[in-house]
Parts: C-alpha cells; sequence; structure tokens
C-alpha cells in the first residue's frame, strides 16, 4: 500500500495509468489500435503536438504562457514552403530556415514580456492574432503545394523498415518520431543539466527568491520564449514533411491541444512544477482521447467541447492543489530591525 501511494505521489503516475487504461478500452473497442502499423501512424501525426509542447512546457515552467504556437508553426510552414519554392528542398537549409524563424519570434515574444512587462498571454495573443492576419493576407487562403521532392521524400524515410507492414507495405518507425524523441532527450537535459533548465524552476516557483539566487529573470523569460519558439520551428518543418503541402489555416486552435498536452501532463499553470516525461504523456492523453471521440464517431463540435471540458477541469484541479497547500504551508513574517 506504501510502495502505490509512493508511486501515485508523482503525477506523471496518474497520467501514465490513465494512459494504459485508454488504450486497453480503445483495444477492446477496436482490434486494430494497438497494432504496430497504427501506432506507427498514430504516433507520427502527433509527433508535432509533441514537438510543439515541449516548446510550451518551459514558458508554462516560467509561470507564463504561450498562446502563439499555432501562428508561430504556422508562420515556419509558410516561410519555408516559400523558400523551398525559390531555393530548392535541401533538407538541412530547411531545417536552419525553420528553426530561424521559430527563434525569431520566440525571441520577440519573449522581449515583449520581459522588457515591456506585458502580460504573457495578452503579448503572445497579439502576436498569434498578427502573425494569423498577416498569412491570410499573403497566401489568401491558398494552399502551397509542388514543394521539391528533395524534402518531401524526406517525410517517407522509415527507420528499421521492412517488408511486414499492411497490405505488403515497408513497416518501421517514421523518420518525424525521430526527431520527436531529440527534440525530448533536449529538453530533458537542458531542464534537469542545465543552470538556464535549474533557473526556471527556481523562477517558477518563486520569482522573488530566484532573482536572489542570482537569476536574471528577464533573461530566463527572453530564452524560454525562444526555445519555444525553436521547438516550433522543428514543429513546422517536421509537419510540411508529413502534409507535402501547407495550409496557412491548418494550426487554427491548435494552441489549446498544445497547453492541454503540457497542462494533462502534470504542469502546474502558475510554473514551478512539470516534467518531459509528463509533457510526453500529457501529449498521448490528449491524442489518444481525440482519437477515441472519433472512433466513437462522435461530431467535431463535441470533440471541441470535450477537449475544452478536460483542458478546464485539469487547470481547476492544479488552482485546488495549489490552494491546499498553500493552506500547509507556515508563513513566518520576518520582521526587519527597528520594526514591532
Amino acid at each position: 500500500m506504501n510502495a502505490i501511494k509512493q508511486f501515485y505521489r508523482h503525477k506523471e503516475s496518474t497520467v501514465a495509468t490513465i494512459v494504459v487504461l485508454l488504450v486497453i478500452g480503445l483495444s477492446l473497442l477496436n482490434s486494430t489500435f494497438l497494432t504496430f502499423d497504427n501506432w506507427s501512424s498514430f504516433l507520427k501525426s502527433n509527433s508535432v503536438l509533441g514537438i510543439a509542447a515541449l516548446g510550451t512546457l518551459l514558458v508554462i515552467l516560467t509561470g507564463n504562457i504561450d498562446i502563439s504556437s499555432s501562428g508561430q508553426i504556422a508562420l515556419v510552414t509558410v516561410v519555408i514552403a516559400k523558400f523551398m519554392l525559390a531555393f530548392g528542398g535541401n533538407p538541412f537549409i530547411v531545417f536552419i530556415v525553420g528553426l530561424g524563424t521559430g527563434l525569431l519570434m520566440g525571441t520577440a515574444n519573449g522581449l515583449l514580456v520581459a522588457k515591456l512587462k506585458i502580460p504573457s498571454i495578452i503579448a503572445t495573443l497579439a502576436t498569434n492574432t498578427i502573425i494569423n492576419g498577416a498569412l491570410r493576407w499573403y497566401t489568401n487562403g491558398a494552399w502551397i503545394s509542388g514543394l521539391p521532392e528533395e524534402f518531401t521524400d524526406l517525410g517517407d524515410v522509415m527507420l528499421f523498415a521492412s517488408s511486414s507492414g499492411q497490405n505488403g507495405s515497408a513497416g518501421g518507425i517514421p523518420i518525424q518520431l525521430l526527431f520527436l524523441v531529440i527534440a525530448a532527450v533536449i529538453t530533458f537535459i537542458v531542464l534537469l543539466y542545465t543552470m538556464f533548465g535549474r533557473g526556471i524552476y527556481a523562477m517558477g516557483g518563486n520569482a522573488e527568491s530566484s532573482q536572489r539566487a542570482g537569476f536574471n529573470n528577464d533573461k530566463l523569460t527572453i530564452m524560454s520564449f525562444a526555445y519555444a519558439g525553436l521547438m516550433y520551428g522543428i514543429a513546422g518543418v517536421v509537419y510540411t514533411t508529413i502534409m507535402k503541402t501547407v495550409d496557412s489555416n491548418a494550426f487554427f486552435g491548435f494552441e489549446m491541444n498544445v497547453i492541454g498536452a503540457v497542462v494533462l501532463g502534470g504542469a502546474s499553470i502558475t510554473g514551478g512544477s512539470g516534467s518531459v516525461i509528463g509533457t510526453m504523456l500529457g501529449m498521448l492523453l490528449m491524442s489518444i482521447i481525440k482519437n477515441g471521440l472519433i472512433l466513437t464517431r462522435i461530431p467535431t463540435f463535441w470533440q471541441a467541447i470535450v477537449i475544452g471540458v478536460i483542458i478546464l477541469f485539469a487547470v481547476s484541479l492544479d488552482i485546488i492543489n495549489l490552494k491546499r497547500e498553500e493552506k500547509r504551508t507556515v508563513k513566518v513574517d520576518i520582521l526587519k530591525e527597528g520594526e514591532v
């Protein structure tokens, strides 16, 4: 019993349990759900969500919020598509362009929040609205197609490929999963083994204490938004390898899925608490729920409502737990010399 209590002291344990139960339930409803080919396709299509969630995680850990992920990813897809049509589709160069675009926008968000002291929700809402409006004007709502095969062929690469897939297709692990794993490993190392990562947790836990400990909160804020931009850049490139065409309107409302994955993964919306493992589990949970809603043929508008309710429940639960912890904490006021 004590071992079970110890196991469930971690938020990730609860999320993992829910994921396992959902997988078992959906497997009973659909016999193909647990097949290798289905999970390979499932994880490939949700790799963009996972990579974007890793970027948003760092912002939320600082106690800020980023709701511009959808606009930034859409911007990256349009920029790299136009770049490829003009200069060719060398994958390495395309990735550099995508990363640079994301880094630029992420840094801009960080400067708005850190230097101009604009609340993060307002700053990122504004940049997201500006980006989406500019993209609609620039593309006129049209899809961008005809991308070079040099780049689009990358999206079909399968690691450890064999001919045992369904219908004689080459089974294997989609290369998009490799990018997700690399992004997760890098983020894990950054958070646990760098001073930047320690500073993020410190700032999210208590901004004043973080400042007194020697951390530059403004710098941490800018760097966290910049890192998020880098992840959105990778997500935009990975998305383009999957779809092979670009629709600037494809990410409408996507930011809520990203934030939902982070929050469902156990990250505190007030900052200071969260992990890469939890975020990946949150991505799986969010994706499995959406997949289950599709399998049960629930209408699209109801799917949006269900996802919204789940996010609201997760955030509410986080706030309730936070208030309980505050009540248990003993506050001691230290009087300065001369005070009575």
